[in-house]
């Protein structure tokens, strides 16, 4: 009971002393000293309860701050644990957070409040934060650092809209990688230009063999035509490495080039080895479509496909064929060959893959054709596809940007 009711209580008991009980008045103040005498006991039961409530809240408070407090040492750790620099911005590119990798890629202490520039200064990363944060969409790139050393990323920006104006930046170095990239392709194009040279004078002095070999030399006349057949084999590989290491590594040189003309001149080029098969070989399509291009690599893609469908079509035809799309010129090859069962369509443009490694050694192809294909397409912002059933046949079919 508070103070003002206890001294209520005592005075009304005081005047009921002094009344008669069995007069009005004194029955009057005994009932006022009752009444005040339940008040005080609800008060000190309502303030009791109150109290007993608020510590309950409080500590339910104290439970939940500490469960946020564990959960965010929690994800801390985690993010600290991962071999991906992650930050996370606002809108105008200002730093909120950075978990350990990013200190240590970029060799910072306090990023909090300092713009993105500042921390890592890349211009190119902060303009990745921002182009996200407009148009709301995911930004890819791959970028080179210059600080603290030179540095090569693979950088995504994004934002999930809670919280909102949050961007999420995460940058994964692939500096070593990209290393031992630029050392396989070094290796692989020095080691196919030096064979060529002595491969090229084992053929000539197997040949010379065979012209002085006598018709009674059984043994030469038997392993001398193996000789040059796998030395024109290992030439061809040697070629198609040499071939797939400048898609990779060069830049493409881009002209005006007539697709339709090349696919023709594709076509021509391996009309007798169609005939010598028995195949009909034969373009259809555009007589004329100009794209923006390298005319040599446009090339290699047409006699790659259209000797890969001649190589696997033992009876039939062949159909080289040129088209128009928005954006696109279209090249492809149809065949009535063997086709290619759906579980090996995602890996046959893989270096050396083979569904059938004895065919392939029979049909005399690299494992390379098509792989070459691949990167000379993507080179070129393009795409290559293709649809095939077993026993059927196969189209593929090449996507080249038509370009200004």
């Amino acid at each position: 009971m508070s103070f003002g009711g206890a001294a209520l209580l005592t005075v009304f008991a005081g005047l009921a002393l002094r009344h008669d009980s069995d007069s009005a008045v004194g029955w009057v103040y005994a009932l006022a000293a009752s009444l005040l005498a339940i008040a005080g006991v609800l008060e000190q039961t309502i303030l009791r309860r109150a109290h007993d409530e608020i510590t309950h809240r409080q500590s339910q408070a104290d439970v939940l701050q500490s469960q946020f407090q564990e959960q965010r040492r929690a994800v801390d750790e985690l993010a600290d644990g991962l071999d991906v620099a992650v930050f996370i911005c606002d809108g105008r590119g200002s730093v909120l957070y950075a978990n350990l990798r990013a200190r240590q890629l970029f060799q910072f202490e306090d990023p909090l409040g300092r713009s993105l520039l500042a921390v890592t200064l890349s211009y190119d990363l902060e303009q990745l934060v921002l182009r996200a944060a407009k148009s709301g969409e995911a930004a890819y790139a791959e970028l080179s650092f210059s600080y603290p050393g030179q540095r090569i990323g693979l950088a995504k920006a994004w934002i999930t809209g809670q919280p909102p104006g949050r961007v999420f930046l995460s940058v994964y170095d692939v500096t070593d990688l990209r290393r031992l990239e630029t050392i396989r392709k070094d290796f692989v194009a020095n080691v196919s230009h030096e064979l060529r040279t002595p491969m090229t004078m084992i053929r000539a002095m197997a040949e010379t063999l065979q012209d002085e070999a006598k018709p009674e030399d059984e043994l030469a006349n038997r392993y001398l035509p193996r000789i040059i057949g796998e030395i024109d084999r290992l030439s061809m590989i040697s070629h198609d490495l040499l071939q797939l290491s400048k898609a990779e590594s060069n830049p493409v040189e881009k002209q005006t080039c007539d697709l339709a003309a090349v696919v023709r001149e594709a076509v021509d080029h391996l009309h007798e080895r169609a005939v010598e098969k028995g195949l009909a070989l034969s373009y259809e399509g555009l007589p004329l479509l100009v794209v923006q291009a390298d005319p040599t690599q446009m090339s290699q893609i047409a006699i790659n496909l259209v000797e890969n469908a001649i190589n696997y079509t033992t009876a039939g035809s062949v159909v080289a064929s040129v088209r128009e799309e928005p954006e696109f010129a279209v090249f492809e090859v149809k065949d009535t060959g063997l086709g290619i069962a759906i579980e090996h369509h995602r890996r046959v443009f893989e270096r050396f893959y083979r569904i059938d490694k004895g065919r392939s050694r029979t049909t005399g192809g690299t494992g390379l054709g098509l792989s070459i294909v691949k990167h000379i397409a993507e080179a070129h912002g393009g795409s290559v596809s293709l649809d095939s059933t077993l026993n059927e046949g196969s189209t593929f079919a090449v996507r080249i940007p038509i370009g200004e």
